[in-house]
């Protein structure tokens, strides 16, 4: 299975179309790190915000889409897109492989650490600082796709999402501009 790997959309409908028809052209399923609506009180509307066109692409994805609650993100929100997006965390199993999706604001890197560990995870997707990173932690991956739409100018990296391939353990942070591979690892 191919899973589509996201955070931090931020209300960009334009770079969610770019994803959509790029590095997610063929995946199975997406998970949603949060941030999806609201561009947040520091930063300035981004060409392309389009909140109302970006919960509509949500809404008619034919691929599932599982959500976690991100700093950003609402009651409102949840009016307006039919998936559940309320929850800090998503946890899944797929192919022997666990999964958890949350969003990663009030979480230190070793809490991210004992998340793995604890709920015996195989792979831990977050996102919130919008620096794409993969991290080994044993013989699992803990995983920021970065974000598509506003990249952390400390980050060498610009619009960003992952990819995980559960029959090969491998996975790809793409750039949705050049579609090239900028970070990658495996279980």
């Amino acid at each position: 299975m191919r899973i589509g790997l996201i955070s931090d959309t931020h209300g960009s409908a334009r770079n969610f179309r770019k994803v959509l028809d790029g590095p997610f052209k063929n995946v199975d399923l997406i998970l949603h790190g949060g941030d999806i609506l609201y561009h947040g009180a520091r930063d300035p509307l981004k060409e392309g915000y389009d909140t109302s066109g970006l919960a509509k692409m949500i809404n008619d994805l034919t691929v599932p889409i599982l959500i976690a609650k991100g700093n950003c993100d609402s009651d409102v929100d949840q009016l307006v897109i039919d998936s559940p997006i309320m929850s800090p965390h998503v946890l899944l199993s797929i192919d022997d492989r666990k999964i958890m999706v949350l969003h990663g604001d009030s979480k230190t890197d070793k809490d991210l650490v004992n998340l793995v560990a604890r709920f015996n995870l195989t792979l831990l997707v977050h996102g919130h600082s919008h620096i794409p990173r993969i991290r080994s932690s044993g013989q699992r991956l803990i995983v920021n796709p970065g974000t598509p739409t506003i990249p952390n100018p400390s980050s060498p990296f610009k619009k960003t999402v992952g990819t995980f391939d559960t029959a090969d353990g491998k996975v790809e942070i793409l750039d949705i501009d050049s579609m090239k591979v900028v970070l990658e690892g495996s279980l």
